[in-house]
């Protein structure tokens, strides 16, 4: 029986997610045959190469993407993880790339985002075509290696002209089914940061990508007048910030090393963590830096602050079908004279970009910010009365005797490059998996419930 051969792949399975999350997959500068970094082109190699092991036919797409197939037909379903991973941070338990399994949990940076899922997939494609049943359409897994850097994996993949699904899934959020999906806008914003006086910052950086909250920055202060460095240290052993920050100061000759502690979240959620930048400008305020960057300070926490709705921005919106519009801070640098700094919004399906474009420029121009870059990803919805999620909710049902709600997140995943596609699993109702952040783990019982819940899908769309 198909319950049989999916149990009898636990241990095989539980060691390929290992192998695999063993790989540092950050994107990174690009190299010769790697667009997108050394790491995400050796987890592609190795996952096609591991995929051609159990039996599928695969495909290198531009070492961008790659896809492993099983069956015939003129159509194929499909699923879509990927194996790009976000920066592994500090305050680990155990080693983030490691794939250590202890407690009954795979632990790693990228084993629920998304490697382990992408395995899980594998798996259970194969289990079928092992056990003989009959299928009408091909099976496919596509994955890809830039999913936490904008998709561009997977824009390749469509504008090269590979084959689109008739129906398919990417396991890449939570369950039960996600059939909305916010848009996104991503600004890389800029304003002057010269030096004025003698108390100057020297240096300013935090965060590890656009779309995780700040969790940490650092900063510099020279100051050479010795009383001035004794004020800062002052300050901040007496600076109370929001529950859960923390500020450390040191001096070192004539700089104040600072670094202050928020809370990592993923981007899509930013009202679950505490943005370290927030916390920075808050104290800075208490020091009366002069010029650009007392300014700076200012400025950003007038507009944004610890604010995650855009209100201070005029963008505070929201809607019945995806709720409210959400903001997260992700990276800050200075540069020379200037700094820069990375905002990540997730607004509700029902509005279009320039619609909230246009407001927040304009506050933006009031206070003097340089839009740098932008870019805009447009929401997905999918009708509650198509057969794809007719299938993901029976399925759902019938392996876990709960109701397969549909949901609407502010996650952006691979659902929105091509049609027929929405977000189905891993991550239960009640579950609170960390990802984005440090401990990033699976229950080894969880994978296994996946495995089945994915290959019964696999099943009812493939006939």
């Amino acid at each position: 029986m198909l319950e049989d051969r999916l149990n009898a792949m636990k241990g095989d399975l539980v060691e390929a997610i290992r192998a695999v999350v063993r790989i540092p997959s950050v994107g990174g500068a690009e190299e010769e045959g790697a667009p997108f970094g050394r790491g995400p082109r050796e987890a592609l190699d190795w996952t096609l190469e591991h995929a051609k092991k159990m039996g599928f036919r695969t495909k290198n797409v531009g070492n961008v993407a790659g896809w492993a197939e099983l069956g015939s037909g003129d159509e194929m379903v499909a699923v879509l993880g990927h194996l790009d991973v976000v920066p592994e941070g500090d305050g680990w338990s155990a080693g983030p790339w490691s794939g250590e399994l202890k407690d009954g949990m795979i632990w790693g940076r990228g084993v629920l985002d998304n490697k382990g899922p992408v395995m899980v997939a594998l798996y259970a494609a194969k289990a079928l075509f092992d056990e003989g049943i009959a299928l009408r359409r091909r099976i496919r897994v596509i994955f890809g290696t830039n999913e936490e850097r904008g998709s561009k994996c997977m824009k390749h993949y469509v504008e090269s002209g590979e084959e689109l699904p008739s129906a398919g899934f990417t396991p890449d959020a939570d369950y039960p089914i996600i059939y909305a999906e916010k848009g996104i806008l991503s600004y890389t914003l800029s304003l002057p940061f010269a030096s004025s006086g003698k108390m100057a910052v020297t240096s300013l950086s935090g965060g590890v990508a656009a779309n995780v909250v700040m969790g940490e920055v650092r900063a510099e202060i020279s100051d050479p007048r010795e009383h001035c460095r004794k004020k800062i240290l002052g300050l901040a052993a007496k600076w109370k910030g929001p529950e859960g920050s923390a500020l450390s100061a040191e001096e070192d000759g004539e700089k104040v090393r600072l670094v202050m502690k928020g809370h990592p979240a993923h981007g899509s959620r930013p009202e679950e963590g505490l943005n370290a930048l927030a916390c920075l400008a808050d104290f800075m305020g208490g020091l009366k830096l002069k010029g650009d960057q007392g300014d700076f300070f200012r400025t950003f926490s007038e507009l944004v602050g610890y604010e995650t709705n855009g209100q201070a921005l005029g963008v505070a919106v929201q809607d019945d079908v995806s709720g409210p519009l959400t903001l997260c801070v992700g990276t800050v640098t200075a540069k020379k004279d200037r700094v820069a700094f990375t905002v990540n919004i997730r607004h509700p399906v029902t509005m279009n970009a320039d619609q909230l474009d246009e407001p927040l420029r304009a506050a933006l121009d009031k206070k003097g910010v340089t839009v740098d870059s932008f870019s805009a990803t447009a929401p997905l919805y999918m009708p509650p009365e198509t057969r794809l999620i007719q299938v993901l909710q029976k399925v759902y049902e019938e392996e876990t005797g709960q109701k397969a709600e549909l949901l609407a997140i502010g996650g952006g995943t691979y659902a929105k490059t091509m049609p027929n596609v929405v977000a189905f699993g891993p991550v239960f109702p009640g579950q609170t998996y960390k990802i984005h952040e440090e401990d990033e783990r699976w229950a080894v019982e969880d994978i296994m419930k996946n495995l089945s819940i994915m290959a019964k899908v696999l099943l009812e769309l493939s006939r």
